[in-house]
């Protein structure tokens, strides 16, 4: 199963429309959209790939309450999620709109942010790369070369 974990529906809905695109399209796959859902995914069973954005709302909205607001180290939640039970060897593509990512209250730029989380935190199979909406061209090979 690959875990997609992504607030924004156009951006899921083009993950989606790449892993149906690739030779993977019987893959099995979960979306959720908040670091909470992301930890009970976790728990119930381990995927064998996580496309991870890193802005996230701590849960989903409830009915009445509007929606919560996206938490810029949301994605971190998630990772330290993985840390703390052993599974920093598994195949994650960091996915994000904006161009820096804080780490450990530094900011640095999305390009080096992978080679961060594998010092920083023991992740050996992370990749990291800029989701431009713009100029697509990029984040989509990216994305298409890590679900393959």
């Amino acid at each position: 199963m690959i875990l997609i974990v992504e607030d924004d529906e156009h951006k899921s809905s083009q993950i989606v429309e790449i892993l149906n695109n690739t030779d993977l399209i019987n893959q099995d796959m979960k979306i959720v959209d908040n670091v909470r859902d992301a930890v009970i995914s976790l728990t119930q069973s381990i995927p064998s790939k996580i496309v991870l954005d890193m802005s996230l709302p701590s849960h989903k909205a409830l009915p009445g309450q509007g929606t919560p607001v996206p938490l810029p180290t949301g994605g971190i939640e998630v990772l330290f999620e993985l840390m703390q039970n052993g599974l920093t060897d598994l195949p994650i593509l960091i996915l994000t709109q904006y161009p820096e990512i804080e780490i450990e209250e530094e900011p640095i730029p999305v390009e080096e942010s992978a080679e961060a989380f594998k010092y920083e935190y023991g992740f050996t199979k992370i990749e990291a790369c800029y989701y431009d909406h713009i100029h697509s061209e990029k984040w989509k090979k990216v994305t298409t070369k890590f679900l393959r």
